[in-house]
C-alpha cells in the first residue's frame, strides 16, 4: 500500500528529481566554473625584512603555555584521537571565558608530525573549517595533526554597532574589535609556542588555513610570525577598512545604511575613518616580511565582499605567492568545498599542505628551536 505523500516534496520520486535538478542548477550557477592559476611570481632578490618585536603591538612574553585538555573520542577515523583543548587568551578575545578553545585531532601514528592549525570564521559559518579539518584527517594517513580552533563569537559586536548614538561610539566599536583581533593574532602565535612544546608535533612544520575573514587574519599573522611553515588563505584580503566600506553583506549593508542616515557618512568617509584604526593589524602595513613560496592564496574574481583592491593588496603584501582565482562570487566560492563542487577546493588546499609539510624532511622528536 502506498504511504502518504509528502505535502512539500510530493513523494520520494519527485523529491529525488527536485534534489537532482537543484544540484544541476547550482553547478551551472557557479559550482563548476573555470579558474586561473598564477604561479609564484619572483619579484627579485629582495631580502625579507625581520618582524620587529621591540615595541611591536604583537609583542608577548614567550614561555610555557598553560593548557587543559580531555579526550572527546575518535577523530574522523581511527588514526586520530579527538581532544578538547583550552588555553587562556592573553586578553579580551570575546570568546566564552576569554579562552582559546580547539578540537585537537592528534594522530595515533608514532613519530613527530606537522600540525595544521585551521582557523574559525569567528561568529559565522563553521562548515568550511570543520570540513577542511576532517578532510585533512581522512587524506593524511595520520601523517599530520590537526588543530581546529573554535570561534563561537564575532570579534566585532554588531548589535552595539547598530546601537551607537554618535560617531565616536560607532568608531569605538571598531577599535574594540581591532583590539580583539590583535589579541587573537597573539593567541595564534602562542598556539605555535604550544606546538613546539609537544613531543608529538614537529614545531618547524606548523601550517595555517583560513577561510574568508579568517584568511584575512591569517595573512596578518604571517607578517608577524615567521615560524609558520605554510599557509593556505582562501577568499581573504588586506586593507580591512576597504572591506568594511565596500563589502556587500547583510550586516554591513545595514550598518552602512544606519551610518549614512545618522551621521551622513559616505562609504569613502567610513573608509577614511577606519584606516588609522585598522592599520596596525593589517597585512598591507607589513610588506616584504613573508616568504611567498610558503603561501597559497585562493580568491574569487567576482567576490563582492573581498573587493578587488583588497585581494590585490593581500597578494602584494605576501610577496605575490601562488594564486588560484576562481570565477565565483564570495558565496559561490564555498560550493567548491562541497560535493556539489566536487570538493575541488579541499583537494587543492590539501595538495599544497602535503607538498609543503610532508615532502620536507621531518624534524627529530624533541628538537628544540
Amino acid at each position: 500500500m502506498e504511504g502518504p505523500r509528502n505535502p512539500i516534496w510530493g513523494g520520494h520520486g519527485r523529491r529525488a528529481r527536485f534534489i537532482a535538478a537543484l544540484a544541476v542548477v547550482l553547478v551551472v550557477a557557479g559550482c563548476y566554473t573555470s579558474h586561473v592559476r598564477t604561479p609564484y611570481v619572483d619579484v627579485g632578490s629582495q631580502q625579507l625584512t625581520r618582524t620587529g618585536e621591540t615595541g611591536s603591538s604583537f609583542t608577548y612574553q614567550r614561555g610555557v603555555v598553560p593548557f587543559t585538555n580531555h579526550i572527546e573520542g575518535t577523530g574522523a577515523n581511527s588514526l586520530y584521537e579527538h581532544r578538547f583543548l583550552e588555553i587562556p587568551s592573553v586578553g579580551d578575545n570575546n570568546q566564552p571565558g576569554n579562552l582559546v578553545t580547539a578540537s585537537y585531532y592528534r594522530s595515533r601514528v608514532p613519530g613527530s608530525h606537522p600540525l595544521v592549525i585551521v582557523l574559525p570564521i569567528w561568529g559565522t559559518y563553521s562548515y568550511p573549517p570543520r570540513k577542511m579539518s576532517r578532510f585533512i584527517q581522512n587524506h593524511s594517513d595520520g601523517r599530520a595533526h590537526v588543530l581546529h580552533v573554535h570561534g563561537e563569537q564575532y570579534l566585532l559586536e554588531w548589535e552595539r554597532l547598530g546601537q551607537a548614538q554618535d560617531e565616536a561610539s560607532f568608531l569605538d566599536v571598531f577599535r574594540e574589535a581591532i583590539e580583539r583581533q590583535r589579541v587573537t593574532m597573539i593567541d595564534v602565535r602562542r598556539l605555535v609556542d604550544w606546538a613546539e612544546q609537544r613531543p608529538e608535533i614537529d614545531g618547524e612544520r606548523v601550517a595555517l588555513v583560513g577561510f574568508s575573514f579568517a584568511a584575512t587574519v591569517a595573512g596578518s599573522i604571517l607578517t608577524q610570525e615567521p615560524r609558520i611553515a605554510a599557509a593556505a588563505l582562501v577568499m581573504g584580503g588586506a586593507e580591512q577598512h576597504k572591506m568594511i566600506a565596500y563589502c556587500s553583506g547583510k550586516r554591513l549593508n545595514a550598518a552602512r545604511e544606519e551610518m549614512t542616515r545618522d551621521f551622513g557618512w559616505s562609504a569613502k568617509d567610513l573608509e577614511a575613518r577606519l584606516e588609522p584604526i585598522m592599520r596596525d593589524v593589517d597585512a598591507a602595513s607589513y610588506p616584504g616580511r613573508v616568504d611567498s613560496q610558503k603561501v597559497l592564496m585562493v580568491d574569487a574574481s567576482r567576490d563582492e565582499c573581498m573587493v578587488e583592491d583588497c585581494r590585490e593588496s593581500l597578494w602584494e603584501a605576501l610577496g605575490r605567492p601562488e594564486r588560484i582565482t576562481m570565477n565565483y562570487d564570495h558565496k559561490q566560492a564555498f560550493y567548491s568545498l562541497t560535493p556539489l563542487g566536487f570538493n575541488w577546493l579541499r583537494y587543492r588546499v590539501w595538495e599544497f599542505l602535503e607538498e609543503r609539510l610532508l615532502e620536507a624532511p621531518p624534524t627529530p622528536i624533541g628538537k628544540q628551536r
